[in-house]
């Protein structure tokens, strides 16, 4: 009988062992390389992606590389060494970007970039982002329903210089408002009068739209930005100037505070680019590669939205951390 629990009490610390190997091989440790913290769709980035990874049982580990390539380079070796199981990247810079990239596959761990983009030579799952083409295209085709045939003179606020998503963005901007003014007019009218660089942030896009009003002054009567956070700088510019009544404004990502904005009649339109379905989309990704799903798109897109006044109620959501 002795004999018979001695081998029950093996069978059971064996088992109870395995089992705990077996959780610790299942935990999944995510590390998060942000960007930036610096503006509310970075923090909404981040809190969504914590909040999603526990919510699915994961440990995640998040850094903010500050606006700085090298530090951001710098975070990921340090996440590398601390053994996570998937990297979740928003690349400060699409070339350090490919370095980071391989950086983790030669330690092999699987990479899914995150809001911004990256070459298509870079060894990812896939990039997870808003489908900044179809957006914008469809903002262009807004903006031409209320300009009519009247002329359209734009100045762009752009974030950085090379950055891929930003290019999109104001790239599909102009391809749909010339699509438009050729179907309906059969001619264009748009003219782009100059471009400034708002580094993504409130006091950037107001220091942006402010040399654009010493520069263009009267001339314009359109402005696009290439992000919420600039466009609500851009808006407080155009106040303190007596100019926001004769310009229409467009902008992207579909911050609550730009919703406001649309309310209020401040902001003709922007697009979704939320950080829920983002970070909840790059979760769906893991979990799916993680069960052994090898085929995954270059592109991984969040259903395209463009948010004017005819539809800001139905996405204002007040309680939203973005």
């Amino acid at each position: 009988m002795k004999a018979i629990n001695k081998l029950l009490l093996c069978t059971i610390v064996v088992s109870a062992f395995s089992t705990g190997l077996a959780n610790a091989e299942d935990k999944i440790k995510i590390g998060f390389a942000n960007r930036t913290l610096n503006g509310a769709f970075f923090n909404g980035l981040d809190q969504y992606m914590q909040k999603h990874a526990k919510e699915k049982g994961y440990e995640i580990i998040t850094t903010d590389a500050r606006g700085d390539l090298n530090k951001q380079i710098s975070d990921v070796e340090d996440m590398l060494s601390q053994g996570i199981n998937y990297l979740v990247l928003n690349p400060q810079d699409p070339e350090a970007g490919i370095r980071i990239t391989n950086m983790a596959k030669n330690k092999g761990i699987p990479t899914i970039i995150l809001d911004s983009d990256i070459p298509l030579s870079a060894p990812v799952i896939t990039r997870v982002q808003a489908d900044n083409g179809k957006n914008n295209v469809l903002m262009g085709e807004y903006a031409v329903d209320l300009f009519g045939k009247n002329p359209m003179n734009c100045v762009f606020i752009s974030g950085n210089q090379g950055n891929l998503v930003g290019e999109a963005r104001r790239a599909n901007f102009v391809r749909g408002v010339m699509e438009a003014q050729l179907r309906k007019y059969n001619q264009t009218n748009l003219t782009v009068l100059s471009q400034g660089w708002g580094n993504w942030d409130q006091q950037g896009g107001l220091k942006a739209m402010e040399d654009l009003l010493v520069a263009q002054g009267d001339k314009i009567n359109c402005v696009y930005t290439e992000s919420d956070e600039m466009v609500l700088g851009a808006v407080l510019s155009l106040k303190a100037a007596n100019k926001l009544d004769n310009v229409k404004i467009f902008s992207n990502d579909g911050y609550k505070k730009a919703l406001e904005a649309i309310s209020r009649g401040e902001l003709q339109a922007t697009s979704s680019n939320n950080p829920d379905t983002l970070t909840s989309a790059v979760i769906d990704v893991i979990a799916k590669h993680k069960a052994g799903q090898t085929e995954f798109p270059d592109y991984s897109y969040i259903t395209p939205v463009v948010i004017n006044k005819d539809n800001v109620k139905k996405y204002y959501d007040e309680k939203a951390l973005y």
